[in-house]
């Protein structure tokens, strides 16, 4: 797998060189999306929970850019019915729901970048913070009950996202962005169930954001753009 998302990225990255040109400069970012997971409570990705988004997106280079950003949200999930198939006896919560702190920096890789419209691959790295708690707004980080035994767990994770976006920009140098992708979190505690968990992977996140660009310096027309006034 690993290696061919590498033969993927390369791809891409060979792609990006035909990429036109487009303005080289800085922009804030924020806007807001939603949030769903998926883990031993849900087969799928079903619940949505409202997020805040903000960043800066370092646009000097015709293929890579930077992106710094933060993430507030929260999300949740319930299996009235759930039971450990491998030992009936467990009692693992059958609900939770949390609030979500993240931070990072993504790698923007342009597959299309002209004057007006990108399309962007963006992988990352960051650090998500969360606690589960239950019904009654009580974390589940000391209900001993809920785990099997001496199973303790962090709420900070280190997260991978991969996502895909594309962004549109108006003459004025504003714009609007859309991304979607997998924050990937290196935990399995996101529901506060792993060892008496029946999944074998860890719970995951899928992401929605939309978001509203403002430009942090003045443009500086290209040659293509002055000839059009």
């Amino acid at each position: 797998m690993r290696v061919a998302f590498s033969i993927f990225i390369l791809f891409l990255l060979s792609f990006s060189a035909v990429a036109q040109n487009t303005r080289y400069r800085p922009y804030f970012t924020f806007g807001f999306g939603g949030t769903s997971y998926r883990g031993d409570l849900t087969n799928c990705y079903e619940s949505w929970g409202g997020t805040f988004n903000a960043g800066i997106v370092l646009n000097k280079k015709k293929r890579m850019n930077g992106y710094l950003h933060l993430m507030i949200g929260g999300v949740r999930g319930e299996n009235p019915t759930y039971v450990y198939k491998n030992d009936p006896s467990a009692t693992p919560n059958q609900y939770f729901k949390t609030a979500l702190f993240s931070v990072g920096y993504e790698l923007r890789i342009n597959i299309i970048k002209k004057d007006f419209f990108n399309l962007y691959l963006s992988p990352g790295i960051g650090i998500l913070r969360y606690n589960p708690k239950d019904q009654y707004n009580e974390s589940y980080a000391d209900q001993f009950s809920t785990r099997a035994k001496n199973e303790t767990y962090s709420n900070v994770s280190v997260i991978l996202p991969i996502k895909i976006g594309s962004s549109y920009f108006l003459e004025s140098g504003y714009g609007i962005g859309i991304d979607a992708g997998f924050l990937n979190p290196m935990t399995d505690h996101i529901d506060n169930i792993s060892q008496w968990g029946n999944r074998s992977k860890k719970d995951n996140l899928l992401q929605i954001n939309l978001m509203l660009y403002v430009p942090l310096k003045k443009r500086e027309l290209d040659n293509k753009l002055k000839a059009k006034g």
